[in-house]
C-alpha cells in the first residue's frame, strides 16, 4: 500500500440541497478515488466569519448565539419586570441609550425613572433611580455578564461589580462525524467530534477570520479505521455547542487527505 494525499477545499457554496444552512452543511465529493481508504486529514485553512451580534435572544436563525438580551428587576409596588433588549450588533453607548430607553418604558407609567452613565476611568455603569424604591437586579439576568454583575444587587443607586462585556462571540468550533473521530472533550459533554476552532478575536462583527496552520502535525486527526470521505458533514457550534448560523456568509475549511492506494 502506498500512502497518497491531496488538498481539499470545503466550502458552504457546494452544499447540498439537504442542507440547513451555510453553517450547518453537507457536501458531496465530486472525487470519488482520493476520498476512500482515508487514514487521516490534516487542516490547513479555515475562514470562518463574524456573524454574531453581541447582544443576543438565541435564535439561531439569527445567528446570535446564546441569549444574553433580558434584565430582570423587581422592587416593592412593581413585582418582577422582564427588559429584553432587540438583538443586534451595539457599542456601549448605544448600549447605554437603548436599555435607559427600554427601561424608562415601563418604569415611568411606574412613577420612577432610571438614568445610566458610565465611569470613564473605571467603566462601570452605575443605574440611578428615582422614585424612592429600591431596585432589585437579579442574578438570572441573561445580561448580567454583558452589564458587568454576577450576584443580586439592590439600591436607587446601584452601580456594576464589573465593566461590562460587549465582546460577543470569542471562539467558534467547527464539528464534522465524518472528519472528526471524537477528536474533541469538551469539560462538560465528554467526547465531540471538533475539527477546528478559530478565534474571534480583533475580528470585527461583519469580517471574516483567517487561520492557518503551517505544521499539519499540529493539526491531524488519524482514524483507528480507514474512512469513506465522499459525503462530509460540517456544523459551527459555539463554545456550549449551541448551533450557529452565518446567513448568507461563506465558511471555507481547507483539509490534505492522506489515502492508501
Amino acid at each position: 500500500m502506498t500512502s497518497r494525499e491531496k488538498i481539499c477545499v470545503i466550502s458552504s457554496d457546494d452544499k447540498d440541497i439537504s442542507s440547513i444552512s451555510n453553517s450547518n452543511f453537507f457536501v458531496n465529493l465530486k472525487e470519488k478515488y482520493a476520498t476512500q481508504s482515508v487514514d487521516r486529514i490534516a487542516v490547513m485553512e479555515t475562514i470562518v466569519p463574524n456573524a454574531f451580534y453581541n447582544i443576543s435572544d438565541g435564535s439561531t436563525t439569527k445567528g446570535n448565539g446564546p441569549e444574553n438580551n433580558t434584565l430582570i428587576l423587581s422592587a416593592t409596588g412593581m413585582g418582577t419586570l422582564n427588559f429584553v433588549l432587540p438583538a443586534g450588533q451595539y457599542n456601549i453607548l448605544q448600549l447605554i441609550a437603548s436599555l435607559q430607553t427600554l427601561i424608562n418604558a415601563q418604569l415611568t407609567p411606574l412613577g420612577r425613572t432610571v438614568t445610566i452613565t458610565r465611569d470613564e476611568i473605571t467603566n462601570l455603569l452605575t443605574f440611578s433611580f428615582l422614585g424612592g424604591v429600591s431596585i432589585l437586579f437579579k442574578k438570572e439576568s441573561t445580561m448580567a455578564p454583558v452589564l458587568g454583575f454576577a450576584t443580586d444587587l439592590n439600591g436607587t443607586l446601584v452601580t456594576m461589580t464589573e465593566p461590562p462585556d460587549l465582546s460577543g462571540i470569542n471562539s467558534v468550533y467547527i464539528h464534522s462525524e465524518a472528519l472528526s473521530d471524537g477528536s474533541g472533550i469538551d469539560a462538560s459533554k465528554g467526547i465531540i467530534n471538533l475539527v477546528d476552532c478559530v478565534s474571534l478575536h480583533n475580528v470585527p462583527y461583519g469580517t471574516f477570520s483567517y487561520k492557518q496552520t503551517t505544521d499539519a502535525s499540529f493539526s491531524t486527526i488519524a482514524y483507528t479505521i480507514p474512512r469513506n470521505l465522499n459525503r462530509i458533514d460540517i456544523r459551527l457550534r459555539d463554545r456550549e455547542g449551541n448551533l450557529l448560523n452565518i446567513g448568507t456568509k461563506r465558511l471555507t475549511l481547507v483539509i490534505k487527505v492522506y489515502y492508501s492506494v
